[in-house]
């Protein structure tokens, strides 16, 4: 069953959410913002545990409902002056990553 309901949103918020409807053949920018409501809700019901270890590893939990996700991490950086064109989504495929 579907409501109708009325808000106010920020009007630069909106037309990011009708772009990327449009951009992903979605009816409008409903569905974003439902895709938004749905993770939003998601992720609050689940809690994120980190460890950092002295050899430089970090130690990851994520506690969701009854499932549990364990996660060991060697390191993690933010790189910064990296160039965009080596991140596209088509360059990152070709370098066998997957989106996720």
């Amino acid at each position: 069953m579907r409501a109708k309901i009325t808000t106010t949103i920020e009007e630069a918020l909106l037309s990011k959410a009708k772009a990327l409807a449009g951009q992903e053949g979605l009816s409008g920018a409903n569905a974003i913002i439902e895709r938004a409501l749905e993770l939003y809700f998601t992720s609050i019901q689940s809690e994120v545990w980190e460890k950092s270890l002295p050899s430089g590893w970090i130690k990851k939990l994520v506690l969701k409902g009854d499932s549990i996700l364990y996660e060991n991490i060697k390191c993690r950086k933010a790189m910064e002056n990296c160039r965009p064109d080596d991140y596209t989504p088509e360059s990152l495929k070709a370098k066998g990553w997957k989106k996720v």
